[in-house]
């Protein structure tokens, strides 16, 4: 198991994970434990990262969308 430590304005939350990010997760925080199947939190990423990418598309120019 690796384990990641991200810190937030609530606190410290500890993630326990497989090195190839496959199987569960173990989320920690104060508030307790909690284990999650990686698949569900890459999806929930992904769709913050699309969201994201297409604000940012709708707002770009003609050049900037083809790279000029």
């Amino acid at each position: 198991m690796h384990t990641t430590i991200s810190s937030t304005e609530t606190g410290e939350v500890v993630f326990n994970h497989n090195g190839d990010f496959s199987g569960d997760v173990r989320i920690v925080t104060d508030a307790g434990e909690l284990w999650v199947p990686f698949g569900a939190l890459k999806e929930l990423v992904a769709t913050y990262v699309r969201a994201k990418a297409i604000r940012k598309l709708e707002r770009a120019t003609d050049d900037a969308v083809l790279g000029l």
